[in-house]
């Protein structure tokens, strides 16, 4: 009877390693707005494919080895195993940061593998070391070996984690300073990362097991590895394009320019432009439709009965910003109001902030700042202390 080279488990990796190079492939042909994330990613799908051909060879005892694909197979495995993780945590900055681009202080994340090489180097760690399956194996090198298997699940795990926590936190980010959030490519990406962060901790997971109670789960990482692979391709083919984007990208202008900005607008369909500009300013001036909370683009036409992306381009054309920065401006000059009034003095800055429109004190305090060069707390001192000075040297003939 013929004994099969390539069981189940060898197949799902055969399949990774073939799906993962023809990935890589197509995302360089693919056109992108960015060619750094398609980069990144297509290395990190290059990598997975390293680190699962490393897996083959390392395990599966009916492939015959050379002399030197038993010395040189633990570097590869090894050293592509802790550049994935790595390659995925850069992805993700690449495309939740505008203008993220790689630094020389991005070489710090070779750390890992470099060291990983030097170790497998000075202790001179071929294929059957590094599955600890030498009779009478020194103690010290046995420690070395096992604490490097465990470096190998640790550290990816912590990039896994990492890069989770980034996309939790862009999200929170975004919510706070923008009205039109890509919700779906936003959750996709998330629950992407946090599958591997379960991929990573289930991988510890089985070592644990294996070496507490002997339990043999431990192809089945490979599978969970192998979906992971399939969503992350179209994830990144259906959403991350569009991860960034909002209806409206441009230039913050600050709000007293924007009477002049409307001066200085071009005649092309000036009447048309015209006619949009003048209801979008009674959605601001009469109905204080800035007031809303959780105001977007899409609920501020509704109300004024214009296309939302005809009120993008009408308030991008005529004052130079953006539809959520344009109303987050007369948010600021609303709270500036309650701020400089004495009348107002005993509200919180949370209770003014809600007041204007805010639902966040971070994003508030932000925009306030950037637009009056001082925060929140500065100004109401500086205007009350102002309001007083003017009350005590008031003429008294005036009064």
């Amino acid at each position: 009877m013929t004994t099969p080279i390539f069981n189940l488990n060898d197949i799902i990796l055969i399949l990774a390693i073939g799906l993962s190079l023809v990935l890589a492939l197509y995302l360089l042909a693919l056109p992108a707005k960015k060619r750094l994330p398609k980069i990144l990613l297509t290395t990190f799908f290059i990598s997975i494919s390293f680190s699962d051909v490393g897996v083959m060879l390392i395990w599966n005892e009916y492939i015959p080895q050379t002399v030197l694909s038993n010395t040189l197979v633990p570097y590869l495995y090894c050293s592509s195993l802790l550049l994935k993780a790595p390659l995925l945590l850069l992805y993700v900055r690449s495309i939740t940061e505008e203008n993220f681009h790689l630094k020389r202080i991005h070489l710090l994340h070779l750390i890992p593998a470099l060291f990983a090489i030097g170790v497998i180097a000075s202790f001179d760690i071929d294929i059957n070391r590094l599955k600890l399956d030498t009779f009478g194996m020194d103690a010290v090198l046995y420690t070395v070996i096992d604490s490097l298997w465990y470096s190998l699940k640790i550290i990816p795990l912590a990039y896994f984690s990492a890069a989770s926590i980034t996309v939790w936190r862009y999200h929170k980010m975004l919510r706070q300073q923008h009205s039109d959030v890509n919700e779906t490519a936003l959750w996709w990406l998330y629950y992407l990362t946090l599958g591997f962060v379960f991929a990573g901790v289930w991988t510890l997971s089985l070592s644990l097991l294996a070496y507490f109670y002997r339990l043999p789960f431990g192809v089945t990482d490979n599978y969970l590895n192998f979906v992971l692979l399939i969503a992350l391709f179209y994830y990144s083919i259906s959403h991350a394009q569009n991860l960034t984007t909002t209806k409206e990208d441009e230039e913050f202008e600050l709000p007293e320019k924007f009477a002049a900005q409307k001066e200085q607008a071009p005649s092309v369909d000036a009447k048309p432009l015209d006619s949009t500009i003048d209801k979008i300013m009674d959605g601001i001036v009469n109905q204080k439709l800035y007031l809303n909370q959780s105001l977007n683009v899409e609920q501020f036409s509704a109300k004024i009965g214009v296309p939302y992306r005809d009120v993008s381009y009408a308030i991008n054309k005529t004052f130079g910003t953006n539809f959520f920065e344009f109303i987050n401006s007369y948010r600021i000059e609303e709270s500036k109001r309650y701020l400089a009034d004495e009348k107002y003095k005993d509200m919180t800055i949370m209770d003014i902030l809600l007041e204007s429109g805010f639902n966040s004190k971070s994003a508030f305090q932000r925009f306030f700042k950037r637009l009056t060069g001082i925060s929140p707390t500065e100004f109401r001192r500086e205007a009350l202390r102002t309001a007083h000075f003017a009350k005590e040297h008031a003429d008294p003939a005036e009064e």
